[in-house]
This record gives C-alpha cells, structure tokens and sequence, in this order.
C-alpha cells in the first residue's frame, strides 16, 4: 500500500524544496550590507537627524512629492526631486551620501527608497508617515 504513495511523497519533497528556496531568495535579496543604513524612522528620529547633520557635506533632504506640493510646504533645507522622474536623477546623486526622504505619506518615499538600496546608496533614512507625519508632530514647515 505505500508503493501507491511514493509519487505523492516526492512531489511534497520537492514542493518543500522549492518553497524553501524561493524563501531564502527573498529574504537573502532584500537585506542590506552591514555597512549600510537603509530604514524608515519616525519624525521625531528625523528631526534629530537633521538637527545633528545640519548642512553638513553629503547630508541632503529629498521631497520626493509633485513640486506643488513641495511649494506649499516642505521640510527647511529640502530639495524636491518628484518620484516620477527620481530615476533619472539617480546618477547625479552621491551614493556615499547620508539621505533623508519623505512624501505626503509614505508611499511615494517608499518607492525611491527602494530605487536608492537597489543603486547601492550607503545611508537613507525615509521619515514614517511623510509629510502628513512631520507636521502633526509640530515640526517646522516652510513653503515656496
């Protein structure tokens, strides 16, 4: 009675063996080097960040939002590159710089923060809850 069952057996097996596989190739492609920093924080994080970064050399904001959204209130010292077009402004940007990315909530950031681990970026930090986030905690806005 158990020779009518080997075929059903090996293709458990193998089901099994493909599934572990396909596994440890997501979770394996998805991690990051140990010597980079790639990672959402809360506004709060972000805030010290930026207070501690400053202007400092290598240290950019990035609102990735459609400029008028930009224009009507970003975070101070942020340049706007509108994720549509991101891609084609990633050669010109610095991979050994520190970054910090944001949007009005989270989806659009999420998206470029992706294209910036898979181009190798050393150190992004994309702020929790964008924009929407950022301004109900309390902190600072500017706009034009």
């Amino acid at each position: 009675m158990t020779d009518s069952y080997p075929p059903l057996a090996f293709l458990l097996a193998l089901g099994s063996a493909v599934a572990a596989v396909l596994i440890a190739g997501c979770l394996g492609g998805g991690s990051v080097p140990e010597d980079r920093i790639i990672r959402t924080i809360p506004p709060a994080e972000a805030s010290a960040l930026i207070e501690e970064m400053g202007q400092g050399s290598g240290f950019v904001i990035i609102d990735v939002r459609r400029p008028d959204e930009f224009a009507a209130g970003h975070i101070r010292g942020a340049i706007n590159i509108n994720s549509v077009q991101f891609s084609e402004h990633l050669a010109s940007l610095d991979p050994g710089g520190t970054y910090v990315i944001y949007c009005q909530r989270g989806g659009r950031s999420a998206g470029v923060r992706e294209l910036m681990r898979e181009a190798g970026f050393r150190e992004v930090y994309e702020i929790e809850g964008g924009m929407s986030a950022w301004r109900a905690a309390g902190y600072p806005v500017v706009r034009g």
